[in-house]
């Protein structure tokens, strides 16, 4: 046997090592790169006209570095009850619970955003809405973006904006558990920093103080023009009123190559006035509730919290969320699924660039409504009642990109499917036919 010298082994050694040094010097650089690539300029909570969304096309600037961005967004929409409408088809308590059942066509809205930026890092940001027979000031907000040092962005807020877990729900109607939670604007500061391992792996935090929302009802409807008693509990708009107070929050969140976990919280307290006022007059049985005292009525618990888990990308967006909330004596769990992927038809060139279809199964409870207490439980068919309901939803939508970014159309078809039965008292569930469709043209600029 033939053992191999020293020297040949080192120079063996050599041509091996030679070999991989163009891979030895190019790693280290090529990771080096991806590491501070710069960060991307979306990692905060969801703005529907923000540039990453809708790019601006009509934009104005002024020799000091100012600009003004002008975007819009024109919805029309076909509305359709399920049930036959018109005479002797709506009765006069059909149109005090949905409104008619004839099918109608609705200015569903016309929104006005216009962004003043001043340099590259501080934004004003408001958002005008005008329906045939209103207009409000949807939101307002100072917006502070920075980079610093290369891999942490960081982001401030103050203003009358959503909640800092808002999202991008894909489809025109929101989720039950949106609705009841994160839909509506409150007037908070928050901070939303985010530090990049890779442009692709990163870790966000926020944290927000806010004056506290008023407790409202919100139609279960998606058509907002008719005015009905098929609602469910929310937190509304913010307002000035008696007793009100701060509500903290603050999120979490990790990313990688588009998939994510996310946990989230908020607490407060209920005011009488737009708090608890509203639970008793809202919920005909709520005097019944185990804990109740007329005494302790002038301030009630208030905190949600929840999580979202799912896959982010480009073309497929696949999550789900839950949200469990005390709101004074009641006890609520809403969650959802969603699932989405847009196919692009780039081959038809301006016109049709893309479809993307979306499932979304989903469920809103009031924990203990059917318990009974000296005969009474919280929760009975009687319509003047349904906030107290129980609701199952299914929501199947197709979004089409009609043309490039300017329109779009939406035909949206949702299942309601109520809980409203005391199976202890022997009642039964009453179903309420009150399914809907939607199909809305959107001319975006």
């Amino acid at each position: 046997m033939r053992v191999a010298s020293p020297r040949a082994l080192w120079a063996f050694c050599r041509r091996l090592l030679d070999l991989f040094r163009p891979a030895a010097v190019l790693l280290p650089r090529a990771l080096w790169i991806l590491l501070f690539l710069p960060c991307p300029a979306a990692v905060a909570s969801f703005d529907e006209f923000a540039d990453e969304q809708r790019p601006a096309h009509f934009e104005l600037k002024s020799d000091r570095g100012v600009s003004l961005a002008l975007k819009g967004d024109l919805k029309l929409g076909l509305h359709d009850i399920e049930g036959q409408g018109g005479p002797e088809h709506d009765s006069a308590t059909d149109t005090l619970t949905l409104g008619t059942r004839s099918p109608h066509v609705a200015l569903d809205s016309f929104e006005l955003a216009l962004r003043l930026g001043f340099e590259r890092h501080l934004n004003v940001n408001t958002l005008l809405e005008f329906t045939t027979s209103r207009a409000a000031l949807s939101a307002v907000w100072l917006d502070f973006r920075a980079e610093a040092p290369a891999r942490l962005f960081h982001r401030a807020e103050l203003g009358y904006q959503t909640p800092i877990v808002a999202l991008d729900r894909r489809s025109e109607r929101y989720p039950l558990a949106a609705t009841s939670f994160w839909k509506n604007p409150e007037f908070h500061l928050a901070y939303e920093g985010a530090f990049f391992f890779t442009p692709r792996v990163h870790l966000e935090l926020g944290l927000s103080v806010a004056m506290t929302r008023p407790l409202t009802f919100a139609s279960v409807q998606q058509t907002s023009l008719q005015s009905g008693t098929i609602n469910l509990l929310a937190h509304g708009a913010a307002k000035s009123f008696s007793g009100n107070g701060p509500t903290f929050g603050a999120r979490g969140r990790f990313e990688a190559f588009g998939a994510f976990v996310e946990a989230f919280g908020f607490i407060g307290r209920l005011a009488a006035q737009s708090g608890t006022d509203m639970l008793r007059s809202g919920f005909p049985n709520y005097r019944a509730l185990d804990g109740y005292s007329s005494q302790a009525a002038l301030h009630g618990d208030l905190y949600w919290f929840g999580g979202r888990a799912g896959f982010w990308g480009k073309r497929l967006k696949a999550f789900a969320e839950v949200i469990v909330a005390r709101e004074d004596l009641l006890d609520r769990v809403g969650a959802y699924a969603q699932l989405s992927y847009a196919f692009d038809l780039d081959f038809l060139g301006a016109w049709l660039k893309s479809v993307e279809p979306l499932a979304r199964l989903e469920t809103l409870r009031i924990l203990g409504s059917t318990d009974v207490k000296d005969s009474v439980a919280l929760r009975s068919p009687a319509m003047i009642n349904a906030v107290s309901w129980d609701w199952n939803a299914l929501t199947a939508a197709l979004r089409v990109e009609v043309y490039e970014d300017f329109v779009f159309l939406r035909v949206e078809y949702y299942v309601l499917i109520e809980e409203n039965g005391v199976p202890e008292l022997g009642v039964e569930r009453a179903p309420f036919a009150n399914n809907e469709l939607l199909v809305q043209l959107s001319l975006r600029f």
